[in-house]
């Protein structure tokens, strides 16, 4: 007489053996979260908002030059936080937005339209042919309004605090995952102090 492994000890080795080996496996997409950063966290004033400068490295590859060169609107997504400089683990994020950099490529005319939304509201379009001028906008975001100033402490120390959303893939080939960088950090500052 033969011994049969009940069906739930199968399933559950199973379970184990993907637990196991498909992180050994993954996608290029788990690479590219990776290696990607957001690196060069800046902050102004100009009049009553607070103008943010930053770059992402390593997120922009040639999947996703390949995706906007096949016409399909291609987004990457910046999510902005302003948070006290000295917080603890419980403190909220005293304000957040969302910046979206939308590419559309129009192969009749062989141009790229890139659209700037923040909070949901364009606030910016360029029409570009060279793929290097589409990855430096797409990339590399300089004096963008993030928030009002007009309610916030003059000298109370603040951080500006940016990460990159890149897409999204799958974990263990089924469970859907967004792609996010970590979060990079301005260096601490005052409203006082910017403002001169």
């Amino acid at each position: 007489m033969k011994h049969r492994i009940p069906s739930f000890l199968a399933l559950f080795g199973a379970f184990l053996l993907l637990t196991i080996a498909v992180p050994s496996f993954g996608p290029a997409a788990a690479q590219i979260e990776g290696n990607a950063r957001v690196a060069g966290v800046e902050v102004k004033v100009d009049g009553g908002q607070l103008l943010a400068g930053f770059r992402l490295e390593g997120g922009f590859g040639d999947e996703l030059q390949k995706r906007i060169d096949s016409g399909l609107p291609t987004s990457l997504v910046y999510e902005l936080e302003l948070v006290r400089a000295r917080r603890s683990f419980f403190d909220k994020a005293l304000a957040g937005g969302e910046l979206r950099v939308i590419a559309m490529y129009n192969a009749l005319t062989r141009e790229y339209l890139v659209n700037f939304k923040h909070d949901g509201n364009l606030i910016g379009s360029k029409v570009l042919r060279d793929p290097a001028e589409l990855r430096r906008a797409m990339t590399e975001i300089a004096a963008l309004p993030a928030f009002a100033t007009a309610q916030r402490s003059r000298d109370e120390r603040y951080q500006l605090r940016v990460r990159a959303e890149l897409g999204t893939g799958t974990v263990f080939f089924f469970i859907p995952h967004t792609l996010r960088t970590d979060w990079a950090e301005s260096a601490p500052f005052r409203l006082s102090e910017l403002q001169g």
